[in-house]
């Protein structure tokens, strides 16, 4: 199945590209495209943003679904569904 990936901000500047389609088996999760992501773009993540241990984003960068709703790990995908990753700022 195809899951279009949407980087935004300096996301997609660190990864080289703002949108992208990935393969994964039906019934892949959000893990599995983050090990997707880790295998296509993560040397280019800064370690402050990706955790190499757990193939993952760190806390500071959220995983937004179709509806707008922050994704679990464990969520699973559906074919074409799309697939947002911010980067959480804070300040004043």
């Amino acid at each position: 199945m195809k899951i279009t990936v949407q980087f935004h901000g300096i996301l997609s500047d660190w990864v080289g590209t703002h949108q992208a389609e990935i393969d994964l088996p039906d019934g892949g999760t959000l893990s599995d495209l983050l090990a997707e992501i880790k295998r296509t773009y993560g040397h280019n993540m800064p370690r402050q943003l990706w955790n190499k241990d757990r193939s993952a984003f760190n806390k500071a960068v959220l995983a937004m679904g179709v509806k707008e709703k922050p994704l679990d790990p464990a969520t699973r995908l559906k074919n074409g569904e799309q697939v947002k990753f911010f980067l959480i700022l804070a300040g004043g």
